[in-house]
């Protein structure tokens, strides 16, 4: 039997995929993922005063930042999930999104009088914002990978640093409800260190879980 033929024969007795399958398990995913992160933050790093917080533009900058990062970051991977298909814009909406966060947080610096540079970059925890946006990020890669090995990515590594940036985004937007920092310049830095760190991770988690 020819190549061609078996394909043929394999597509033909292939059950047909509902339509928005692919994108239900994705969500379900950073549902399940999002939960078990958010329940980590309540029970064991505690919320900041919410009610104060959410009066506060600082908070909605970084909430906007992290959250807009997520959505970006999702649409690559709902691409990747599928052989073939387009990145199209989202990688280039996810480059604008930091680098606009970055100009924030340069131009917040600039601003600033020299004595109070360093205080704004480094805040009061500096030392473990990256390392707990990158652990709470976990089970939200977790899930996501166990989503996208029931779809099927043709790029592993591609798709597993995508998965790792939504699980890092998603995360630090979670980790927000508990960080006090207010300034631009600190989570410019340490914010999207964390970020990065899950997507790094991510890829190379990626070329062996989400193998073929």
């Amino acid at each position: 039997m020819r190549t061609g033929d078996l394909i043929e024969l394999l597509a033909r007795d292939a059950p047909a995929t509902p339509p928005g399958a692919a994108t239900r398990k994705l969500l379900t995913a950073l549902v399940v993922g999002g939960a078990v992160t958010f329940a980590l933050v309540a029970l064991w790093l505690r919320f900041q005063p919410l009610e104060a917080a959410v009066r506060q533009p600082w908070f909605w900058m970084k909430a906007s930042y992290t959250g807009l990062l997520t959505i970006a970051a999702a649409v690559s991977i709902r691409r990747l999930s599928a052989p073939g298909a387009p990145l199209k814009a989202a990688p280039w909406v996810v480059l604008l999104i930091v680098l606009a966060m970055l100009a924030l947080g340069a131009g917040q610096i600039l601003a600033a009088s020299p004595g109070g540079r360093v205080a704004l970059w480094l805040g009061q925890s500096w030392k473990v914002c990256s390392p707990l946006i990158l652990l709470l990020a976990v089970p939200i890669y977790g899930c996501l990978v166990v989503a996208l090995r029931a779809l099927a990515p043709t790029r592993p590594a591609l798709t597993g640093a995508a998965a790792g940036l939504t699980a890092g985004a998603l995360a630090a937007t979670i980790y927000g409800l508990h960080c006090p920092e207010q300034a631009a310049a600190f989570v410019a830095t340490w914010y999207t260190l964390g970020i990065a760190a899950a997507t790094a991770l991510g890829a190379l988690a990626g070329r062996r879980v989400l193998r073929w």
